[in-house]
């Protein structure tokens, strides 16, 4: 679709949304734990504000050894320039930070966006953007999650943490006392030819081995990532999302993934999941084994109980996750699954200490062997601040 065509859509469908009115009163947010729902935001009316979060990982692998990891620390920095103007960042520093020497450290922007305010309804985002493909890309915080690792279809199919380079518009609509509706739209850079890795003859569909640049487009194309999120009640979030463009050098070969999430609270009870299908062009001449289309998804459950019986403010958390990834659903390739328990114990809510432990298998489909990795445990601290 040519640039013009996919600008005008984003714009009308924000106009249009736009129209809906603001409920009075209370409000809340579109997606609980997104970047305009962080603990530091309601601390203060000051101008600038800074917070953050930071997490540290102790991990054994059966038969073979363990590490610490410094895995990261996280500051935000927010800015309210005036009552329409806001400049919101997050810095990353991964693995201690390091870089260059030979360490596998990283210091990175993860995203730096500046919004503009026409009403709640109808805003306009411009800058380093975290895409809304998907609600764990969005409140991909170490604090927020129960689990120390993140799920599997977030960490390869949606490449979290994914930040693009683009514009759009979003905004919180409230059609009634109860519905809170959210939406994003932007036009990126997309990603680039890096999601057939590999060698020339023995390429695979990696899609986050193709992030793109924050700096140039690889195309003259651009990409149109987008979600719909509703709340029907306090709880229960749901959403739809999709992102869409050429990826190649020339422009001629699209890929497209689409995601759906839900979370639901039923008293001591939350349940969480997401699923995510791909589709890529590819040059199957080229490339005959060359798998065109991907899909993954995982499930979760965790039971909050003993509240305030350890520590006034505190919850230990009981959770399970199942993690599904089909690397290549029409040709001979890997499968992967994986099933990960857990316990944790906030002391409050922005802070958590987490003990879980991670079985995965790999099963190739054309061999129709599956071979089982070895287990894990970890232990881990995180906090907001």
């Amino acid at each position: 679709m040519p640039f013009t065509k996919l600008l005008a859509a984003v714009l009308c469908a924000g106009l249009t949304v736009a129209a809906f009115p603001a409920a009075a009163g209370d409000r809340r947010p579109a997606l609980p734990g997104g970047i305009d729902d962080k603990p530091y935001l309601s601390r203060g009316g000051v101008d600038i504000m800074l917070g953050g979060y930071m997490d540290h990982e102790f991990e054994w692998v059966e038969d073979g050894g363990s590490t610490f990891d410094q895995h990261r620390f996280v500051p935000f920095i927010t800015a309210r320039v005036s009552d329409r103007v806001t400049v919101s960042s997050e810095i990353e520093f991964e693995h201690g930070g390091f870089v260059g020497g030979g360490g596998e450290g990283e210091i990175k922007l993860e995203y730096a966006v500046m919004d503009y305010r026409f009403r709640e309804g109808f805003q306009f985002r411009g800058g380093l953007i975290l895409s809304p493909l998907g609600a764990f890309n969005l409140r991909h915080d170490t604090p927020l999650n129960d689990l120390t690792e993140r799920p599997l279809v977030d960490r390869q199919l949606i490449p979290s943490t994914l930040s693009e380079s683009g514009m759009g518009v979003f905004g919180t609509l409230y059609p009634n006392e109860d519905l809170v509706l959210g939406y994003e739209a932007y036009l990126v850079n997309g990603f680039d030819e890096g999601v057939l890795s590999g060698n020339a003859g023995a390429k695979k569909l990696r899609i986050r081995s193709g992030r793109g640049s924050q700096e140039q487009d690889n195309n003259r194309d651009k990409a149109l990532v987008a979600r719909l999120g509703a709340s029907p009640r306090p709880g229960l979030n749901l959403g739809a999302s999709v992102h869409t463009g050429n990826y190649d050098d020339d422009g001629e070969k699209r890929l497209t993934i689409a995601a759906f999430d839900g979370q639901a609270v039923f008293g001591a009870l939350e349940l969480l999941g997401e699923l995510a299908f791909a589709a890529a062009d590819v040059d199957r001449v080229a490339e005959p084994g060359l798998a065109e289309s991907q899909r993954g998804a995982y499930g979760q459950a965790g039971w909050h109980v003993l509240h305030d019986r350890l520590l006034p403010g505190s919850v230990v958390t009981l959770v399970a996750r199942v993690d599904a990834m089909d690397y290549d659903t029409d040709v001979d390739g890997d499968q992967l699954s994986a099933l990960t328990l857990g316990v944790n114990f906030r002391p409050t809510e922005e802070s958590v200490f987490k003990l879980d432990y991670a079985w995965s298998r790999t099963t190739a489909r054309g061999a129709g062997e599956s071979v089982d990795a070895p287990g894990r445990l970890f232990f881990s601290v995180a906090t907001y601040f």
